[in-house]
């Protein structure tokens, strides 16, 4: 993984610090991965690591097709950034065998189920994972089951029709809830409205495309869903606090 460098994949990574430290900059924003800690980062995010230690650590980098949907829920049904996670001791064991054992089978040399113990280990890898952050979102949420569930059905929705449906009511629809329930859930687990989180997913993937692509302002626009860039474009600047040409100098300096 090489330092400043920057990236925009098309397959998941899953990182496991054991004896090692990195900064890692995900979608504009810069965590520290300290030792015995985790992070993922999805398909389409934007990242590159600005410092990494030289010591123990793994790094697995597969295909979406190849982790499972309950994985995937996890991972892209976050509304804010995700963050590393501390592992407790029972936590770090597993990891560390798990690391091991997928590096050596990686590394020795190839036989009839050899593919098929590697993608095993790699679900066993990225599902220990997958159990820290479940836990620590079903801590998060305590009491708020029933709301936490119908804001996660919204932001997979919105993921997947942010660019076509911009209508807080049409997600509601979608939902079969009234508006007022759905943002009512949604407030009460994020904080903010339905209206917030589809103008940050919004402005979220304009910036990877400000950031990692040469389209001008008005070719983003109409990728997002909008006929009308100078409403984009004011919209950007709102949310974000700046235009998209400034944002754009600024991150590329």
């Amino acid at each position: 993984m090489s330092k400043n460098v920057l990236h925009r994949d098309d397959y998941y990574m899953f990182l496991f610090m054991d004896d090692a430290s990195a900064l890692f900059t995900v979608d504009f924003e810069e965590l520290e991965l300290q030792k015995k800690s985790v992070l993922y980062v999805c398909p389409g995010q934007v990242h590159f690591a600005t410092s990494i230690s030289v010591a123990r650590g793994c790094f697995l980098a597969i295909d979406p097709m190849l982790v499972g949907n309950g994985y995937k829920s996890l991972f892209e049904g976050q509304f804010a950034t995700q963050k590393p996670l501390a592992l407790d001791t029972s936590a770090m064991a597993k990891m560390g065998e798990t690391a091991r054992l997928l590096h050596s089978v990686i590394q020795a040399e190839p036989t009839i189920f050899g593919k098929d113990v590697i993608l095993s280990l790699a679900n066993v890898f990225i599902g220990v994972i997958a159990e820290q952050y479940a836990s620590q979102k079903e801590n998060t949420l305590h009491n708020k089951s029933r709301s936490a569930w119908i804001a996660h059905r919204f932001k997979r929705l919105l993921t997947e029709n942010y660019k076509s449906t911009k209508s807080p009511s049409e997600y509601a629809k979608m939902l079969n809830y009234s508006l007022s329930h759905l943002n009512e859930s949604v407030k009460s687990v994020t904080g903010f409205t339905v209206s917030h989180w589809i103008h940050q997913q919004v402005t979220l993937e304009a910036k990877r495309l400000l950031y990692y692509t040469d389209l001008d302002v008005k070719e983003i626009a109409f990728r997002l869903g909008y006929e009308d860039h100078t409403y984009f474009s004011r919209l950007f600047s709102k949310t974000v606090g700046m235009p998209p040409g400034t944002f754009r100098c600024k991150f590329h300096e």
